[in-house]
C-alpha cells in the first residue's frame, strides 16, 4: 500500500514538471529514495528508471498535444478555421493516445473549426458523443459549445426542429452571470436560431433572436458581428413590410463595415438595397449602392461578370434599369439572366422581368409569350414550393416529435425533480427534528447548569452566611468569656463575703453557744437569748437574702446595659414596633447570660409556652403590665390572667399578678 502511494505521487508529480526536465529528474530520485529502501532500490533501479522515462515521455507527448490545441484554438480565433480545420486533423492519430480529457477537447475544436471552415456534417454522432461527455465533465461555455456543434449537425442534415432544440439547449447551457461567460459564441448561436426563423418565414421570432443575438455581441465587444446582425436582420424586416427601416439597417450597417476598414462586407450589405432603392425612384442612391457591389463584394469575375451561383444579381440590375426608364439595358441583363442562370428561381426571375420590360414596349406577343413563361415557370416553382412545404410538413412532424420527447424528457425531469425536493424537504424535517432535539437537550443542560449555577450561589450565600454568623458566634463567645471572666471574680467576691458571713456566723454561733450556756446557767434569760437565736437566724436569712438581691440587681443593671434590652425599652416606650423573632432569641441570649438560675428554672417547667416564657422575661427585667402587654402582643386583661395563671403552673401555688411578679423577681 505505501508503494502504491508513493508511485501515485511520483505520477502526480511528474505531470507537473513537463516543462524543467532538469528540476523532474532531481525530484524524481529523491522520490525513489522514498518509495524504495536502500538495500531494494540497487535491485529495482534499472526498473524505476524505465518506469520514470515512459512517464516522463507521456507527460511530454501530452503537454506537447494540449499546446498544439492551443495553437489551432487560436487560429480559429483569428478568423483562419481552414488552417486550424488541416492542422486538429491531423492530430487524429495523436488523439488515440492521449488522455481522454484531452481526446474531447480535440474532438471539440476539430469539430468547431469544421463548422466554421463549412464542411458539413453528415451524422450527429460526435456531436452527441461531445454533449454526452461535456454535459457531465465541462464548464458552462463547453457544454453550450457541445450542443451547438450538435444543432449544426442536424442542420446539415436538414432537420431544422432537431437543430434549433440543440440550439436552445446550448443557449440554456451558458452560465451569462460569470466574468468568462463565451458571449461571442452565445451570439452566433442566437444568430442561428433566427436564420432557421429566417427561412421558416417567421419573422417575428427571427427578429427576437436578431435581438439576442446582438445584445450578446456587444458584450463580446465583436462589432463586426454587430454590422452582420444588422445586414441579417434588415432581411426580415423587408419580409414584415418596413422597407424604410430595413435599408436604414443597412445603410448603419454598411457604414460601420467601412468605418472598420472592411469594404467587401460593406457591399455585399448594400447589393439588396439596390432593388428598393430604384423601387422607390432613389436612382442616384441605386447607382452608388450597385457601383460598390459590382467593384468590392468579391462576387464578380475579372470580365464584370457574375460569379457562378450569383448570376440572380441580372435580375436586380435589369429591374434598376427598368425603373429607370433604360429598357434595353434592362432587356440586356434580363435576357443575361435567362441564358446564364442555373436554377428555375432565376429562369424566373428572368423571364418575370421580360414580361414586365414588354408590357412598358406594349408589345402584346411579347408579353403573352413571356408570360406564360413566367407561369409555366411559376409552376415548376410551385412544385418545388410545394415539395419543400412537405418537406417542412415532415420537419413540423419530426419537430413536433421532438418537442413530445423533450416534454416527456422534461416530466420525467419534473418528477425527478419533484422525488429530489421531496428528500431535500424529508432530510430537512430529518435534520429540523435532530436540530430540534439537540437543540432541547442543550436547553437541558442550559437548565441543569442554570440550577447547579443557583444551588452554588445560593450554597455561596448560605456559606457566607455561615462565616458571618460564626465571625457573630465567635464574638459572642467572647463576650461570653468575658462575662464568665466577671462573674468569676463576682463569684470569687461573693465567696470572700460568703467567708465573711461564715466567720459571723461562727461568731454569732460561739455567742449562741456561750448564751446558751448563759441560758442553761439563768433560766431567767432563756426567753432573751431564745429572741437572740431568733433575731441571729433572721439576720442571716436577711443576710443571704440581700447577697441574692445586690446580685439580682447587678445582672439585672448589666441586662439593662445590654442593646436588645434598651431597644425593648424604646419600643415599649416609643410604641413604634413590635419586636421580631431575631430580638426575641437576642433577648433570650441575655437572659440566658446573666440569669442562668431563673432561665434554668423556668425552663424546667416543660408546660410552659413561648408567650408565657416572653412575659416571664419582660417581668423580670422589671417591664411595666402595659409595655409586656405591648410587646407581646396582648391586652392588659390578658397579661394579669396569664400572670395569676402562672403562679399554679410555675410554683404551684394559688396566687394574684402581684404574687407572680414577687416570685418572678425573687428568682
Amino acid at each position: 500500500m505505501f508503494f502504491c502511494q508513493k508511485i501515485s505521487q511520483l505520477i502526480a508529480h511528474c505531470s507537473r514538471l513537463t516543462a524543467h526536465r532538469s528540476k523532474f529528474l532531481k525530484q524524481a530520485w529523491y522520490f525513489t529514495h522514498l518509495i524504495v529502501p536502500l538495500h531494494i532500490m540497487t535491485l529495482f533501479r534499472t526498473l524505476l528508471i524505465l518506469l520514470i522515462a515512459t512517464i516522463f515521455t507521456a507527460c511530454t507527448e501530452d503537454g506537447d498535444f494540449e499546446r498544439r490545441l492551443a495553437v489551432a484554438d487560436s487560429l480559429m480565433t483569428h478568423e483562419q478555421p481552414d488552417s486550424a480545420y488541416r492542422m486538429l486533423c491531423g492530430m487524429d492519430a495523436e488523439a488515440e493516445e492521449v488522455s481522454e480529457p484531452l481526446r474531447m477537447r480535440h474532438l471539440l475544436l476539430r469539430s468547431n473549426a469544421q463548422n466554421k471552415a463549412y464542411v458539413d456534417f453528415t451524422s450527429d454522432s460526435i456531436g452527441c458523443l461531445l454533449v454526452d461527455y461535456y454535459d457531465a465533465h465541462g464548464t458552462p461555455n463547453e457544454r453550450m459549445l457541445a450542443h451547438y456543434i450538435k444543432g449544426c449537425a442536424y442542420r446539415d442534415m436538414g432537420d431544422q426542429p432537431a437543430s434549433l432544440r440543440c440550439y436552445n439547449d446550448a443557449v440554456a447551457a451558458a452560465d451569462t452571470s460569470t466574468a468568462d461567460c463565451n458571449y461571442d459564441q452565445l451570439s452566433i448561436i442566437y444568430g442561428q436560431i433566427a436564420d432557421i426563423f429566417d427561412r421558416r418565414a417567421m419573422p417575428d421570432n427571427a427578429l427576437q433572436a436578431y435581438e439576442y443575438a446582438e445584445h450578446y455581441a456587444w458584450r463580446a465587444k465583436d462589432t463586426i458581428n454587430v454590422f452582420t446582425i444588422w445586414g441579417n436582420k434588415s432581411n426580415a424586416l423587408i419580409d414584415q413590410g418596413k422597407i424604410e427601416e430595413a435599408l436604414r439597417i443597412k445603410e448603419a450597417a454598411a457604414e460601420g463595415f467601412r468605418t472598420m476598414g472592411y469594404p467587401q462586407y460593406a457591399a455585399q450589405v448594400m447589393g439588396l438595397c439596390i432593388k428598393w432603392y430604384a423601387l422607390q425612384g432613389e436612382f442616384d442612391k441605386a447607382k452608388v449602392a450597385m457601383d460598390e457591389y459590382e467593384k468590392r463584394s468579391g462576387y464578380f469575375l475579372e470580365g464584370g461578370d457574375a460569379k457562378p451561383g450569383k448570376e440572380g444579381y441580372y435580375h436586380i440590375k435589369g429591374t434598376y434599369f427598368l425603373e429607370k426608364g433604360e429598357l434595353d439595358s434592362a432587356e440586356h441583363y434580363f435576357r443575361k439572366l435567362q441564358h446564364s442562370g442555373t436554377t428555375r428561381n432565376d429562369l424566373y426571375l428572368a423571364t418575370w422581368g421580360l414580361t414586365q420590360l414588354y408590357y412598358h414596349k406594349d408589345q402584346l406577343d411579347s408579353i403573352g409569350k413571356y408570360a406564360l413563361q413566367t407561369f409555366l415557370h411559376s409552376d415548376t416553382l410551385y412544385n418545388i414550393g410545394a415539395a419543400e412545404n412537405l418537406q417542412k410538413a415532415q420537419a413540423q412532424y419530426n419537430y413536433t416529435r421532438h418537442l413530445e420527447t423533450a416534454h416527456r424528457k422534461e416530466l420525467e425531469a419534473k418528477d425527478m425533480e419533484i422525488s429530489r425536493r421531496n428528500w431535500i424537504i424529508a432530510g430537512v424535517l430529518l435534520l429540523s427534528i435532530i436540530v430540534f432535539f439537540w437543540r432541547k437537550q442543550i436547553r437541558l443542560k442550559k437548565s441543569e447548569l442554570r440550577t447547579a449555577n443557583r444551588k452554588n450561589t445560593q450554597l455561596s450565600t448560605q456559606l457566607h452566611t455561615a462565616n458571618e454568623e460564626n465571625a457573630q458566634l465567635n464574638t459572642q463567645i467572647d463576650a461570653n468569656n468575658q462575662e464568665i471572666n466577671t462573674l468569676n471574680t463576682q463569684l470569687d467576691t461573693a465567696n470572700e463575703e460568703n467567708i465573711l458571713l461564715h466567720t459571723q456566723i461562727e461568731k454569732n454561733s460561739k455567742l449562741i453557744f456561750g448564751l446558751n450556756e448563759q441560758l442553761k446557767k439563768k433560766d431567767a434569760d432563756i426567753k432573751t437569748l431564745a429572741l437572740l437565736k431568733d433575731g441571729t437566724e433572721q439576720l442571716v436569712r436577711q443576710l443571704e437574702t440581700e447577697i441574692r438581691k445586690r446580685d439580682a440587681v447587678k445582672a439585672k443593671g448589666k441586662a439593662e446595659d445590654t442593646q436588645i434590652v434598651k431597644l425593648f425599652a424604646q419600643m415599649a416606650e416609643d410604641r413604634t414596633g413590635l419586636p421580631a423573632t431575631d430580638n426575641w432569641t437576642e433577648l433570650f441570649k441575655v437572659m440566658d447570660n446573666h440569669f442562668p438560675s431563673f432561665t434554668l428554672q423556668i425552663k424546667s417547667c416543660r408546660s410552659i409556652g413561648k408567650n408565657e416564657y416572653q412575659v416571664c422575661v419582660l417581668t423580670k427585667l422589671g417591664f411595666r403590665v402595659s409595655d409586656i402587654a405591648y410587646l407581646t402582643n396582648n391586652s392588659s386583661n390578658s397579661i394579669t390572667n396569664l400572670r395569676s395563671r402562672m403562679m399554679v403552673k410555675l410554683f404551684g401555688e394559688e396566687g394574684g399578678a402581684k404574687d407572680f411578679d414577687a416570685k418572678i423577681a425573687s428568682l
